[in-house]
């Protein structure tokens, strides 16, 4: 090739080169600038939101700038590089040489200057060739440098980088969301909201009829207050968990629902929850068929599965279903398959023990969907239950009983009580007590009720109970062990003297503190009369001693009902008239003492009101009241300790007689005679000697003693046989000791029948002394009476400065004193003869009130009132006489019957036993002997003389007819005023007088035929076991004795004695239907009683009204109730 050839060629090079590099700095400024716009046309579409015709505008811009880059940088080079389009030519390749290369210069636009003239010649050649060589060595392409183009690289590196920045950063959404809209420009494009929903839960899908909790957090630069979910067409608002998520509980879904949420004008998209069909039971019962000896019906539990079931009780499931294919019952042994009918399934089973069992249900879609957790708990058929306890100490009640409570789980049969001598339960006996066929009772015993038991014998018992378990034989429960010793007559009669003697003394320390009492109501009436008004101190000491006095007489009132009960317990031989008399006296003074409580309370109220006049007025009846009332009970307690002192020493006798028996039959017998018996033989009587130096004591406390028989030699007697007899056999010498044994023996009986022989003399000379000395009294009464009577009249005439006031008024207190003798006489008497009761008392009381009152008016010139004070003490002394004279003639025919034999049986003395049927025709027999001792003597007379005498005489008093023998005419009346006279000494006229003295011995044989046959019907009572029942005609008998005593053969005593004989009658017909019945029941080998005790004592009702009883009928409860009823007893009684 010729040189100029490679000129050009190197020229070529060049432009290619040169255009190259224009393509690659075409391509970096088409990527920075491009991208740079791009970057520019995606910000003002973020942050302007343009509308879609000014995103239309940006996208074309956008376009339109980008080809032109395109165009100018890329295309246009690419063009000239592939000589599509003009680029330079040699001429301007030239020149960009020439200025690159120095010595170049001109030198190549030369060279193409000559290679183009058309002249050529050979100097031109030769020019050009030369330029040639020249230019030759020179590297056209190196005047295009490559690396210039550095410089421009940051253009298109800044904008990538910033894409790359933004995605690793995680904003890319600002570009991808950005150019989506510049894309899409004609689309409509909101701004965005400033939070968004984000759904919490990680699948939308439940179960059918199951709730549904939905949960929603907002993400954003707000959160929202409230968020409101959208189902269906109802709206709701959501709760609040955090400051950004929301919940909601979508109930019981049936069906596919949609949903979505709005806060704030901002909703989220639409949701799709899908729901699952599940099996489920839309009705479920149990029916529970029981074991057939529990006689109970069927019962049906519904919509529970748990249950307290009976062993051997046949459970039968039963349950309506929905969607279900399967239902199966699951226990920790088994599973077995309900039987399918449609949509009712059931299963069967006997449950025998506790079970713990699911019933679990299926359908195509859901296994075991429903786990129904379920337990039967299986009650055994228990044993009953018994809880007994003594009464509660508190009630001072004087039996042991004790309170029972029995109950079972399903019923209860029988209740018996078990008992035997102690330490020999082998010798048990059995008896029934009443019970409800029900599963709670109670009951009330004190042993040993009606049952047959041996006196001095040590029993222990105990109460077993039944329930209705036939299957297992009435299974029982048994009671803790009791004891109690059955007491011997003379124990009883030892504690009941200990407690009489304790409550007499009680009674008597309570009389003490009313002394007291007393004195101060004289300073509370003192203070009356000194102040014109009550100040609020001194009502304050009214209302404290109204509350003391209150207080004293709730004590006296408590002592005297226990002496008045313990000597109803007194049993005696005979008709006890002084035990009748005590028991009707402590009766009066409990209804005074009601009586001063009525008048304490209107104390209180009067002191409330402050009516001072009143108050004081009341108090002085209530002082004089409370004397009497004292007086009354300080006899009654100085005569019950004589009687008292009496039944002590009876019993003292009784108990010597029974030692003297026991100590003969010792010596008879060779065996049982030795030293330890006769040991025991002089113990009892060491014993008895210690009771009688006792006796001897409390005798002489009395204010006026007995006269006790002097034992001191006999006792010594006897104390001397008995210790030598002793020493003999302990000596083995039973021979010589049995004369010894025999003479104690006798010499004890001999000492016991000549104490009971002084009591019955002594009795006989204390009635003589009485009756002497209440006539004496009645002598001094009428002498006060007249006297008195004289003086009222003499002050009738009298005014005020009269010269015999002053005399009459020394005569009035002279009476007083004379009174006051008559009184310490009766006062002296009443407390050793029971029969001065207290209306004698009463009356005395007026009389010294009546006294002190005319004194006090007397002495205060106010004659009208004294002298009205004067009548009403003559009106009482008359009344007291009355009194006294009737009593006179009661002890005068006590005297007469007395000494026509009667006395007290001697120790030992018995009755031979008589049947019902013969009691009966013995109390006719007595009826007829008592209409015929009714006709012999004339009607009773009225005592018509002395009423006339009284009539007449304005004092004549108390022309009474005379009872029980004294048939007086005008018995003690006076002379009176103005001429009329009563007989002043009284006529004893037995023709005249009620059932005259000739009948008194008639009268005395019908009394003790009737006492005897009242003693009779007593132990026919108890030998057929109904004392109770028969209580009525002793009662009867009782007052037939009484009223023949006291008014002999009347209408009264004999209408008594028709209506015992009926009373006897319907008695006999209950023994026959108790008969019939025992008959007509079957033999056992077991003898059983009922429990037929009497009332129960007030006390005790109480108590037992006052507890809670929740079982007094069948409750209408379930088992597991009943069960939790049967605790409650258990904890709480």
């Amino acid at each position: 090739m010729n040189k100029s050839g490679i000129i050009y060629d190197k020229l070529e090079a060049f432009i290619k080169k040169f255009y190259t590099n224009e393509l690659l700095r075409g391509t970096i400024f088409f990527v920075g600038i491009g991208l740079l716009y791009f970057l520019f046309t995606l910000f003002v579409e973020y942050f302007l939101w343009l509308k879609p015709t000014a995103r239309t505008v940006l996208f074309w811009t956008f376009i339109a700038v980008e080809l032109f880059l395109l165009l100018r940088f890329i295309l246009f080079p690419l063009f000239k590089l592939f000589k599509l389009q003009k680029g330079i030519d040699y001429n301007e390749a030239s020149k960009i040489i020439g200025s690159h290369f120095s010595e170049v210069g001109d030198k190549l636009t030369n060279f193409l200057q000559l290679s183009n003239d058309q002249n050529k010649s050979e100097l031109l050649l030769a020019s050009i060739d030369q330029k040639a060589n020249t230019l030759q060595p020179i590297p056209f392409s190196n005047a295009v440098n490559f690396g210039k183009n550095k410089k421009y690289l940051p253009l298109a590196i800044i904008p990538i980088l910033f894409f790359a920045f933004f995605y690793i950063s995680g904003n890319s959404n600002l570009i991808t969301q950005s150019l989506n809209r510049v894309v899409n420009y004609k689309q409509q494009f909101l701004p965005p909201a400033p939070f968004e929903f984000q759904l919490l839960n990680s699948g939308l899908q439940t179960e059918q009829n199951k709730d549904f909790l939905v949960k929603v957090k907002t993400v954003g630069k707000i959160v929202p207050e409230n968020t409101m979910i959208f189902i269906g067409d109802e709206s709701y608002f959501m709760e609040k968990i955090n400051a950004d998520e929301f919940q909601f509980v979508i109930p019981k879904l049936t069906e596919d629902t949609e949903f979505h949420f709005e806060a704030n004008d901002v909703s989220s998209n639409d949701y799709q929850l899908k729901v699952i069909t599940v099996p489920s039971i839309a009705n479920f019962e149990m029916v529970l068929n029981f074991p057939n000896y529990l006689n109970k019906k069927q019962e049906i539990i519904k919509g529970t599965g748990n249950a307290i079931l009976p062993e051997g009780t046949k459970v039968t499931w039963r349950m309506n279903t929905l969607a279900t294919q399967k239902v199966d019952w699951l226990d920790a042994n088994s599973k077995q398959t309900f039987a399918k009918n449609e949509n009712l399934f059931s299963f069967s089973k006997n449950i025998l023990q506790n079970t713990e069992y699911q019933i679990l249900t299926s359908n195509n879609k859901v296994q075991n969907y429903e786990k129904l957790n379920y337990q039967i708990s299986v009650i055994k058929d228990q044993f009953p239950t018994i809880t007994v306890n003594n009464a509660p100490d508190s009630l001072k009640i004087g039996k042991n009983y004790v309170l029972g409570q029995v109950s079972d789980d399903y019923g209860l049969s029988k209740l018996q009580i078990v008992y035997y001598p102690k330490d020999l339960p082998s010798n048990a006996k059995r008896g029934t007590i009443a019970v409800k066929k029900d599963i709670y009772d109670q009951f009330v015993f004190a042993f040993p009720g009606n049952l047959p038991v041996e006196e001095g014998v040590n029993y222990e018992y105990y109460f077993e109970i039944f329930d209705n378990d036939a299957v297992h034989n009435f299974k029982s429960t048994k009671s803790t062990v009791f004891s109690d010793r059955i007491a011997t007559e003379t124990e009883k009669e030892d504690e009941m003297l200990k407690q009489q003697n304790d409550n007499i003394n009680s009674l008597a320390k309570s009389l003490k503190s009313q002394e007291k009492q007393l004195s101060e109501m004289d300073k509370l009436k003192k203070m009356g009369k000194e102040k014109d008004n009550l100040e609020y101190k001194d009502q304050q000491k009214v209302n404290d001693f109204i509350q003391r006095q209150k207080q004293q007489d709730e004590l006296m009132k408590e002592f005297s009902e226990k002496m008045k009960d313990n000597l109803e317990k007194f049993k005696s031989d005979k008709n006890d008239e002084k035990k009748e008399l005590l028991e009707e006296r402590l009766e009066k003074s409990q209804k005074e003492l009601e009586k001063n409580q009525k008048l304490l309370d209107e104390l209180q109220k009067l002191n409330e009101k402050i009516s001072k006049e009143e108050l004081f007025d009341k108090m002085e009846k209530f002082q004089q009241n409370s004397k009497n009332q004292k007086k009354s009970l300080e006899q009654l307690v100085e005569l019950t300790k004589r009687y008292y002192v009496e039944k002590k020493m009876e019993q003292i006798a009784d108990k010597l007689d029974k030692l003297a028996e026991k100590q003969d039959k010792l010596s008879e017998k060779t065996n049982e005679n030795t030293t330890e018996k006769q040991d025991e033989v002089n113990k009892e009587f060491d014993e008895l000697q210690k009771e009688l130096d006792e006796l001897e004591k409390e005798n002489k406390d009395l204010k006026s003693p007995m006269d006790l028989p002097k034992t001191e030699e006999k006792e010594k007697s006897i104390k001397e046989d008995l210790n030598s007899a002793k020493d003999q056999l302990q000596k083995q010498q039973k021979d010589k000791a049995k004369p010894k044994q025999k003479n104690a023996s006798k010499k004890m009986k001999q000492m016991s029948q000549d104490m009971m022989e002084m009591m019955a003399s002594g009795e006989k000379e204390q009635l003589d002394e009485d009756i002497a000395m209440l006539r004496q009294i009645l002598d001094n009464l009428l002498a006060y009476s007249f006297s008195q009577e004289d003086v009222m009249n003499q002050f009738k005439g009298l005014k005020r400065g009269s010269p015999s006031f002053n005399k009459n008024l020394k005569k009035q207190q002279d009476l007083k004193q004379q009174f006051k003798h008559v009184d310490d006489s009766l006062f002296a008497m009443s407390l050793r003869n029971p029969k001065m009761a207290e209306n004698i008392t009463t009356e005395i009381g007026n009389v010294q009130y009546n006294v002190d009152k005319a004194l006090e008016n007397l002495v205060e010139m106010n004659i009208s009132k004294g002298n009205s004070h004067q009548r009403y003490s003559v009106s009482s002394s008359n009344k007291l006489a009355d009194m006294l004279s009737e009593i006179l003639n009661s002890m005068q025919n006590q005297m007469q019957m007395s000494g026509s034999g009667m006395g007290k049986p001697k120790p030992g003395q018995g009755q031979g036993e008589m049947q019902l049927p013969d009691i009966i025709k013995k109390q006719e027999g007595l009826g007829e002997k008592m209409k015929k001792g009714q006709k012999k003597g004339d009607k009773p007379g009225e005592g018509e003389e002395g009423e006339q005498g009284e009539k007449e005489g304005n004092s004549g008093k108390d022309g009474k007819s005379g009872k029980e023998g004294s048939g007086k005419n005008g018995k003690n009346g006076k002379s009176g005023q103005g001429g009329g006279s009563g007989n002043s000494q009284g006529n004893q006229d037995g023709e005249n007088g009620e059932d005259g003295e000739g009948n008194a011995k008639e009268i005395m044989e019908i009394y003790k035929e009737q006492q005897q046959l009242r003693e009779a019907l007593q132990k026919e009572l108890n030998k057929q076991g109904i004392g109770g029942s028969g209580q009525n005609a002793l009662n009867q008998m009782k007052q037939i004795e009484k009223q023949l005593l006291n008014k002999g053969f009347n209408n009264e005593v004999i209408q008594k004695a028709l209506n015992l004989k009926y009373e006897l009658l319907k008695l006999e017909k209950a023994i026959q239907e108790q008969g019939e019945d025992k008959k007509r029941q079957s033999e056992t080998n077991k003898k059983e009683f009922n429990n037929q005790t009497n009332a129960l004592p007030a006390r005790l009702q109480e108590y037992l009204n006052s507890i809670e009883i929740l079982n007094r009928q069948s409750l209408p409860l379930r088992s597991n109730f009943n069960q939790k009823v049967q605790e409650y007893f258990k904890t709480n009684d």
